[in-house]
């Protein structure tokens, strides 16, 4: 017992010190950058030097990424599965991973729940790996989402990320359903297929381009790097998805309209686990409320496939990966009623009208440029 409580500690003073490096290698760089903007001539020249040499080394010790996953909550105080978890974030694949709650103007104590669960993982694993925000009034899942993950974008969380996500920097943020309908164990999947670990359809999805075995035998080219991946509730011998009949075919039918409004062959869009790659597109999507409801996904895709055209540099289906989970099981509880899946297909229709039609505007929008909006 001593030696267990004894480590239990060491891994709490570990945890704070990351997150102190972490977050003092980016304010150290913010700093600079500003102190250097009024230099010029050699004390410029050395001062930049000493300064990125300081801020890279301190940047490196409190190491790479910063993973944070958006659970939307409303009304979860006798449904969240807290415990699981805490137990995820104890396992070594989710040392980088931090949790932002975000309560959606619950009626009941999830509130008061997800506050608990915040101190007690700062007392068990240390400081940054779960967050809380509070938006009220109840706004919906697709404003709980976008809120949170703008909070994360912009460094407006109390302990998680030791400041801003970066652009293009590596950092990862995305949402997952708090229910666990999709388990915390196809988390290292994702993150995995995110990385460049999986493989696309015969070609090795690579970081660097062409390189060896990056590519076909006969020399084509590597798949660019994924910025998203999804999970994909597939049926296939070997894995465990549960869905009730009814609702896997009308989900086939609006997945099929939802492909061909997107014009990209996907084949889930509304599986509650998805992670991104923290990329100017993706923070422009986000920087206005969806109007879609809960089919708030497919105006995403929508937002971003209008945002990597505009950057002209990929197209947005090779940017995409669906991975096609081990497990899945539809749990009872669902908040959508009749009224609301009917209403789908009128999202669909007024997705089309305002982004992908022949008489869409340009993107970003007008009154855009500034993407930070009032949290």
């Amino acid at each position: 017992p001593s030696d267990t409580a004894a480590a239990a500690a060491a891994a709490r003073v570990c945890a704070r010190s990351v997150a102190h490096l972490r977050r003092a290698g980016r304010v150290l760089v913010q700093e600079r950058a500003r102190a250097l903007a009024g230099m010029s001539g050699p004390v410029a020249s050395r001062c930049l030097l000493q300064a990125f040499l300081l801020a890279w080394g301190i940047a490196q010790l409190a190491a790479g990424e910063t993973v944070v996953v958006v659970v939307p909550c409303y009304n979860e105080e006798k449904r969240l599965p807290a415990a699981q978890y805490l137990d995820f974030l104890r396992l070594p694949a989710a040392a980088d991973v931090a949790f932002l709650f975000v309560n959606d103007g619950s009626k009941d104590r999830t509130l008061e729940m997800l506050q608990g669960l915040q101190a007690e993982a700062e007392a068990q694993l240390g400081p940054g790996r779960v967050d809380v925000l509070d938006v009220q009034p109840n706004g919906g899942k697709a404003e709980a989402v976008r809120r949170g993950m703008l909070a994360a974008f912009e460094g407006k969380l109390a302990s998680i990320g030791g400041g801003p996500l970066s652009d293009g920097a590596g950092d990862i943020v995305g949402f997952w359903d708090g229910d666990l309908a999709t388990p915390l164990g196809a988390l290292p999947d994702l993150l995995g297929a995110l990385r460049g670990a999986e493989e696309g359809p015969g070609r090795l999805r690579c970081r660097g381009g062409v390189a060896a075995g990056c590519g076909a035998e006969d020399g084509t080219p590597a798949l660019p790097p994924v910025d998203m991946v999804f999970g994909a509730r597939v049926g296939l011998l070997g894995r465990d998805v549960t869905r009730s009949m009814s609702r896997h075919y009308l989900g086939r039918v609006f997945a099929t309209l939802a492909s061909l409004i997107l014009q990209i062959p996907i084949y889930d869009t509304q599986c509650g686990a998805k992670l991104f790659r923290a990329t100017p597109q993706l923070h422009e999507a986000v920087a206005a409320p969806f109007r879609a409801g809960w089919i708030f996904d497919v105006e995403l895709l929508a937002r971003l496939k209008r945002a990597y055209a505009a950057r002209g540099t990929s197209t947005l289906q090779d940017v995409i990966f669906e991975f096609p989970l081990h497990r899945w099981h539809d749990l009872p509880g669902s908040k959508l009623g009749l009224s609301a899946k009917v209403g789908a297909l009128w999202g669909l229709a007024r997705i089309w009208h305002e982004h992908l039609s022949p008489w869409t505007g340009p993107w970003p929008p007008p009154g855009s440029g500034k993407r930070t909006t009032e949290l």
